[in-house]
């Protein structure tokens, strides 16, 4: 089932694409195009092609073990080589270090073909690279290195500062979605309790857009969890399918709804039918 970072890293690199191509070091010889090839009916989970002059630049995102990762890398490229009938550039960025714990390969060999790719560990990188580079990278900062001698939980609040400073000041078009997206990937590595504390502390002075959205999306987590946890116990266990229906389910109001419904309802399917 997709991650909430999945949809974050994927808004990221498709609404920042100049930022993320600088990232995985590919000169912008002209203005960038983000394209929407098709690679579903392989893979539900959709590659972020980004087309820069004669060749396409695949940008992979990764978060945890894979030992296929080499062959379905390779999978990937031809299939977006077929598509566009362009040469393609693939990079795959490491989220955290247990991804490196299975047999994690850059380039794989079939007959006389060999094929390798670019591999970025993110927690190797300095924070302040991520701070200083473009808006789309700053969230990146907090699942990166933190500078000598403090801990990640010691470095979050001063780099969450940072990060609303910056793209207030820059960017207040988008400082919503950057402020989201950092909180969203804190939680690769700290608790959701000391997160909404950091955050809470940091907006504490702030009339904030980004604060007030941050809170509407752990809201809409818990009623996730609350619901799950009391569909359960009146329908059974529900389907990933089912989980991911409802999880895709954004909007808070409706969930109240679906809370109330739970008992007249008789089944998962039903329960989700519900508006």
């Amino acid at each position: 089932m997709p991650k909430p970072f999945d949809a974050t890293m994927k808004n990221l690199i498709r609404n920042h694409a100049a930022d993320w191509l600088a990232f995985v070091g590919v000169p912008i010889v002209e203005p960038p195009e983000v394209l929407d090839t098709d690679l579903s009916a392989v893979s539900a989970s959709a590659d972020t092609l980004i087309r820069v002059g004669d060749r396409v630049i695949h940008i992979d995102i990764q978060t945890g073990p894979d030992e296929n990762l080499a062959r379905r890398m390779l999978l990937y490229n031809v299939l977006a080589h077929y598509h566009t009938r362009l040469p393609v550039q693939s990079t795959v960025v490491l989220l955290r270090s247990n991804a490196t714990r299975s047999n994690l390969q850059d380039r794989v060999a079939y007959g006389e073909l060999q094929f390798g790719f670019d591999l970025i560990k993110v927690w190797e990188w300095p924070a302040e690279e991520f701070l200083t580079g473009g808006i789309g990278l700053l969230p990146m900062a907090v699942i990166a290195r933190p500078p000598a001698g403090r801990t990640r939980e010691q470095a979050l609040p001063k780099w969450v500062d940072r990060i609303a400073e910056r793209v207030e000041a820059e960017a207040p078009q988008v400082a919503a979605d950057i402020v989201l997206s950092s909180y969203i990937l804190a939680g690769m590595h700290v608790s959701r309790t000391l997160i909404q504390k950091i955050y809470r502390g940091v907006f504490a002075m702030r009339e904030s857009v980004a604060y007030d959205i941050i809170m509407e999306e752990g809201a809409v987590s818990q009623m996730h969890d609350v619901i799950i946890i009391q569909g359960r116990s009146l329908f059974g266990t529900l389907s990933p399918e089912q989980e991911a229906q409802l999880r895709a389910i954004e909007n808070l109001p409706r969930l109240n709804r679906l809370s109330l419904r739970l008992l007249k309802v008789k089944s998962w399917d039903a329960l989700l039918r519900g508006r």
